[in-house]
């Protein structure tokens, strides 16, 4: 039993000792700013993704609208020789690349505004780091200074890692050591009291959208036999 019980206090010791250095807030203060290099880099990583997901589906919509007035020109091919049943098929093609090059234009008028709200966010970012490292340096100087004053090592607190924001978790350290620099004051005074692109989908059809299509078919072969004629 004697030898149980030194086992289990040599394991809490070991991880009592593991904890004080997870928890030295030097060694938290990098950690957040870490976080945060690391945030910037997802987000430069998605910025990129984004503008390739513009490129790619502006020659989407590019080609889409290119089949569409090919279909047109078909059309409007067969409605001159009399070929109506002909003519019916090319519109109906035209008006499905036409659906599809108005999905594709969609989508990369979403990654444009992705691209806008990521730039802003990265240079927020960005700005949000220069002061996270300038404020470590100046948080790890000030504890180093007041724990030669009051003769005190650094503080262990008991605050672990925390995932979220890097800049919430920095903040949180910084308020402590704040908290801390003023109780190793108060402790010197006598008598003291102590925060995709996406892709786009299959072309699907109803009967009321087959319907639809077909009123539209008949306008649109209307509208070339007025061509035509013209």
């Amino acid at each position: 039993m004697g030898v149980l019980n030194r086992l289990v206090n040599m394991t809490k010791a070991a991880a009592n000792e593991l904890m004080d250095k997870l928890e030295e807030p030097g060694m938290m203060l990098n950690h957040y700013v870490r976080n945060m290099q690391t945030e910037i880099e997802g987000m430069q990583a998605e910025l990129h993704k984004q503008e390739a997901a513009v490129r790619i589906h502006g020659q989407q919509a590019e080609e889409a609208g290119r089949i569409a007035d090919m279909y047109e020109a078909k059309a409007l091919e067969a409605i001159t020789n009399g070929l109506e049943a002909a003519a019916r098929e090319a519109l109906a093609a035209k008006l499905h690349y036409t659906e599809k090059a108005h999905e594709a234009a969609v989508w990369q008028e979403n990654a444009k505004s992705r691209i806008a709200e990521l730039t802003q966010r990265l240079e927020d970012a960005k700005a949000e780091l220069k002061v996270m490292q300038k404020k470590r340096e100046e948080l790890v100087a000030r504890m180093q200074q007041t724990a030669a004053k009051t003769h005190s090592s650094t503080p262990s607190f008991s605050y672990g890692f925390e995932e979220g924001s890097a800049a919430r978790g920095f903040q949180r350290m910084e308020d402590k050591i704040n908290q801390w620099e003023a109780y190793a004051q108060v402790k010197k005074t006598p008598y003291g009291h102590a925060g995709a692109a996406g892709t786009a989908g299959t072309f699907t059809t109803d009967s009321a959208e087959q319907s639809a299509k077909e009123s539209l078919i008949d306008e649109q072969l209307e509208q070339l036999r007025k061509r035509t004629n013209a």
